[in-house]
């Protein structure tokens, strides 16, 4: 499993209003815990405790995946006849299609593409 570990210490860049300069702020856990708990706060002020919907929002959302091969890299790609990268880009394509609700032939920029992956993962277009 992939595990995501944030650093301790983290580096807060704010201005105190439109017309001041941007300046960087280190936080501490107890820091982060803080400035956390007063943004939940802001969000429950401006919802009026969540009876108000916010019409104009987004969630931004870290997604990793890990990939495992029998072999090391080397031996996938030459004694496996494997494209490691093919592999990994669809592994992408069926996670972006899920969140977004779309076929992957509509996530695709352009007719090449969507070739190359056919060639690759045909099963994805059936």
């Amino acid at each position: 499993p992939t595990v995501i570990k944030t650093g301790d210490v983290w580096t807060k860049r704010m201005q105190q209003n439109l017309l001041t300069k941007m300046h960087n702020e280190t936080l501490t856990p107890r820091m982060q815990t803080k400035e956390r708990n007063k943004a939940f706060d802001l969000l429950d002020a401006l919802s009026r405790s969540g009876s108000l919907p916010i019409a104009c929002a987004e969630l931004h959302v870290f997604v990793a995946s890990t990939h495992c091969f029998e072999n090391s890299l080397m031996a996938t790609v030459i004694q496996d006849n494997i494209n490691p990268i093919e592999k990994m880009k669809k592994s992408m394509l069926i996670v972006a299609s899920t969140i977004f609700n779309l076929s992957p032939a509509h996530l695709l920029k352009n007719e090449q593409e969507e070739q190359r992956v056919v060639k690759y993962s045909p099963a994805l277009f059936e």
